[in-house]
């Protein structure tokens, strides 16, 4: 298993790729997240992830994304995370294919940005638990804490306030909007 992450444009066939598997998997305008894909999906990337299984076929797709409404230095790994294979439903364990992505994704921050933190969020509750213990058991840690943190522009939206899982400079929080 391997995953490769790349700022988008600047590799001809792994873009090639990436959008093929976005439109094969994506292209039902009439699923309930069918504009968290949409023509819109690369505004907010400044980085993409392939992560393949053993024999080089495509499991996992997802970006890193950087937003205004985020400190600066802050950068959501995991984002628009995609299952392309292995679709396994409600596992008890995660696979292999999110810890590999997220080191990718954690390698080329460190080595392509100066980026102070980054996290991953999720609009769905009581995950936080599952994916810490799992993350953990791949060798990674995050923290989490009681806050919902803005995590899209539109403060009025419900969905735009989400649970984090973090690591690096817990400072950055206090200059993130966020809720109890």
């Amino acid at each position: 298993m391997k995953a490769i992450t790349w700022k988008p444009k600047s590799d001809k066939y792994l873009d090639e790729l990436f959008e093929s598997l976005r439109q094969k998997q994506h292209s039902d305008k009439s699923h309930r997240y069918w504009s968290n894909y949409g023509p819109d999906f690369y505004k907010f990337s400044v980085a993409l992830t392939i992560c393949f299984d053993d024999n080089d076929v495509p499991e996992m797709c997802s970006s890193i994304a950087s937003r205004d409404c985020w400190p600066i230095g802050a950068y959501r790994i995991l984002n628009r995370l995609w299952k392309h294979n292995n679709k396994i439903l409600f596992p008890r364990t995660m696979s292999p294919s999110f810890s590999e992505s997220a080191k990718s994704q954690i390698s080329w921050l460190k080595e392509n940005t100066d980026y102070k933190l980054f996290f991953m969020s999720r609009q769905t509750n009581n995950w936080e638990d599952f994916a810490l213990e799992n993350f953990y058991n791949y060798g990674l840690s995050f923290l989490k804490d009681k806050y919902f943190y803005l995590t899209c522009p539109n403060e009025c939206d419900d969905t735009c306030w989400q649970k984090i899982l973090y690591n690096g400079d817990s400072n950055l929080l206090e200059q993130w909007k966020r809720k109890l």
